[in-house]
């Protein structure tokens, strides 16, 4: 009987979660799925904190409790949250593990409260296919500015979402190679961003701004060795993503470095 107890104890210590793990579980369901407004949900996500409500009412079981996860959201994204309320609630279903005294009654959205400090939620991630699709999609996702550097940009597609981006009012930012070899969409990019275009250096010109990252919003980060080219999707490449201020932070250092030490060559 004893031996019984405390295996059936083990048992429902194993099978929940804690309000960090639940959130990250719903994060990491929509992030690896295909769902209507993925994005947009993983935005709310990524910035909201959970707390798993227990209620004294009973539920379905007379011997189970209804248990309702309050998802706190920033004031900023309460509209957005609502909307999507429903998908939200049905993936809160789906990650929730009943245990004998609780089972799932709803999800719901409250306002996360402003002077609440939560640690900020960090997210990183490598890609070495689909690496142009996952570079435009940072893109599309940026709310105030994009800040790059990378050594040659001649890709069209990406040029049309970054003037996407600019015509949004969007501030946006590119450092790149002065070079013959970056020269197809140069004057574009000057016509319609604020460019800084680095020179080559060093014996014969050898030597060049080799960077390749992407700054979003001053909280996102895309770095690797994929060139915004048309060359580079025929390449092995690499991209790794980052959702991680502290991380950004010195990215952006690096980048502001680099744009006042060449701004008026």
């Amino acid at each position: 009987m004893y031996a019984c107890l405390t295996l059936n104890i083990h048992k429902e210590r194993i099978m929940t979660m804690t309000e960090d793990q639940f959130l990250k579980t719903m994060i990491e369901t929509i992030k690896y799925d295909d769902y209507e407004k993925k994005e947009e949900m993983l935005t709310i996500l990524r910035n909201s904190v959970i707390y798993f409500d227990k209620t004294s009412s009973f539920a379905t079981r007379s011997w189970q409790c209804w248990e309702n996860i309050d998802l706190r959201v920033p004031i900023p994204l309460l509209k957005e949250a609502r909307n999507l309320q429903k998908n939200l609630q049905d993936i809160a279903s789906m990650v929730y593990i009943e245990t004998d005294d609780y089972d799932f009654n709803q999800l719901n959205i409250k306002p996360k409260p402003i002077d609440l400090d939560i640690d900020n939620y960090k997210e990183h991630d490598a890609f070495f296919s689909e690496i142009k699709d996952t570079i435009i999609q940072g893109i599309r996702n940026a709310k105030y500015l994009i800040w790059c550097a990378v050594a040659w940009i001649t890709d069209d597609d990406i040029y049309n979402e970054l003037l996407q981006k600019r015509n949004n009012g969007i501030q946006i930012r590119i450092l790149t190679s002065d070079e013959p070899s970056n020269s197809r969409l140069l004057k574009n990019l000057c016509d319609n961003f604020e460019v800084v275009k680095i020179p080559q250096w060093g014996e014969n010109s050898r030597n060049r701004m080799h960077d390749k990252f992407c700054i979003i919003d001053l909280e996102y980060v895309m770095h690797g060795s994929y060139n915004w080219s048309r060359n580079a999707m025929s390449n092995n490449e690499t991209l790794a993503t980052a959702l991680d201020k502290d991380f950004v932070k010195k990215f952006a250092d690096e980048f502001m470095f680099l744009y006042n030490a060449h701004k008026h060559d």
